[in-house]
């Protein structure tokens, strides 16, 4: 995998984080569900969790390993989060 590759793998998880914690506050905060975008989001760090996955058994990508790793242990975090903050 390219270095370029992977950087935009993190850039979409960070991008991917960021929108979903967004979404779920204001869902908190104004009390309601708009199931379009939180869906939208729930899938989109699913699709992100399984090219983490892919590219933490990749041997060729062992020097990202602790970035990816981290990435794929705060979308983890978040999914459940997101779960549990409905």
């Amino acid at each position: 995998m390219s270095d370029t590759y992977i950087q935009s793998i993190l850039n979409q998880v960070q991008k991917t984080i960021d929108q979903s914690l967004t979404e779920l506050m204001e869902v908190k905060m104004i009390r309601e569900n708009d199931p379009t975008e939180f869906s939208y989001l729930q899938h989109e760090l699913n699709e992100l969790e399984e090219k983490l996955a892919s590219l933490l058994q990749d041997q060729n990508c062992s020097s990202y390993y602790p970035s990816l790793q981290d990435a794929h242990k705060r979308i983890c975090e978040v999914q459940d989060i997101m779960i549990k903050g409905i």
